[in-house]
């Protein structure tokens, strides 16, 4: 959504690919038609000042009107476009062979036995299930993943250029985002691995931190936030990612489905999970805002809006709480306007 008020949606359009935006009032604005194959579909995009940078995967079968699935696949790219949809440039997406050590198999070539996986080309590559495209002034993130194992790569592009300038090592998709101007936060969970790795504007990982979670960055370049643990047994946490690579403890955390948190202007995170609306301050000390018997699993992101307010979508319903939280913080979390107008841009 721009930052006035246009809420920007993506959708097939007979041959082509149609980004059309919505005005407050529900009518329709403006549009813009990137040019692409038959066999491609918007995987994602992000809205910039002046146009657009978009993910660009092959078309799922309903998109393509195929019964059968074509002898081969469109390689994915990332393109960016001025707002007259003209292309500045268009980068392919080479994932490679992927694999990772907590992958296995067993068939035949393994007489049956239980070994490692080897490194193989992916048969369909997707965006990532969770923030598949950021922008950081001259950066972007760009991550793709093997659609059937889940293993896969985060692409730094210089903005500019389209040029690749690194990519980080095959692992399992997990959380991310922007850290700072040119800067991400890189999660990975599944297989054995529950890390996150900060990357400096050359691609390079400059830090790593053994926890994994829905990350929020302050304005000092500060992670914190919520672990996404799903093993057993499980002790998540509250957790600061220390400078120096190490964890400060906050509040032990019981559950698992947690919406995407929100951070006050004081430093104080607040989010929903197992059924309690919950808060830690600057200090790492929890408190329990709100609490009922409620499990739903299908939950959205929390929402700081003014005098303290707090918007919370659970399932099919809308919950919101007065709350003593201040305004919303001034960061880099996850995206531009901390994500409150879904754009990952920090310019």
């Amino acid at each position: 959504m721009s930052t006035e008020g246009t809420l920007w949606v993506a959708y097939p359009d007979g041959d082509g690919r149609l980004l059309e935006g919505v005005l407050p009032d529900g009518s329709t604005g403006p549009t813009a038609r990137p040019e692409c194959r038959p066999d491609e579909e918007i995987g994602a995009f992000v809205l910039l000042d002046d146009g657009f940078v978009v993910s660009w995967v092959s078309a799922s079968r309903p998109v393509r009107g195929e019964r059968s699935r074509p002898t081969s696949l469109p390689q994915p790219r990332v393109a960016r476009y001025t707002q007259e949809d003209e292309c500045l440039w268009s980068t392919p997406i080479a994932l490679g062979a992927v694999s990772y050590p907590g992958v296995v198999e067993m068939g035949d070539r393994t007489g049956w036995e239980l070994r490692p996986r080897r490194p193989r080309v992916p048969e369909e590559t997707g965006v990532d299930h969770w923030e598949p495209l950021l922008v950081s002034a001259d950066r972007i993130a760009a991550g793709f993943t093997d659609t059937r194992g889940g293993i896969g790569r985060t692409f730094f592009l210089d903005l500019d250029s389209g040029e690749t300038v690194s990519a980080t090592s095959p692992a399992p998709a997990g959380r991310k985002a922007i850290a700072g101007p040119g800067q991400f936060l890189i999660g990975s969970q599944g297989y054995g691995a529950f890390t996150t790795g900060r990357f400096g504007r050359d691609g390079a990982e400059i830090a790593r931190w053994a926890s994994h979670g829905a990350m929020l960055v302050d304005k000092n370049g500060s992670p914190s936030g919520p672990e996404l643990e799903n093993c057993l047994p499980s002790g998540p946490r509250f957790r600061r990612l220390a400078p120096d690579n190490t964890l400060a403890d906050g509040p032990a955390l019981t559950g698992f489905s947690t919406s995407y948190p929100a951070m006050d202007c004081e430093g104080t995170t607040v989010f929903w999970r197992d059924g309690k609306l919950l808060a830690v301050d600057k200090d790492l000390v929890g408190y329990e805002l709100f609490a009922m018997d409620d499990d739903r699993a299908v939950i959205g992101r929390a929402l700081l809006l003014d005098e303290g307010g707090v918007a919370i979508s659970l399932d099919n319903e809308i919950l919101v709480f007065r709350t003593p939280l201040g305004p919303l913080a001034e960061g880099p979390w996850p995206c531009g306007e901390a994500n409150l107008h879904g754009n990952p841009l920090v310019s």
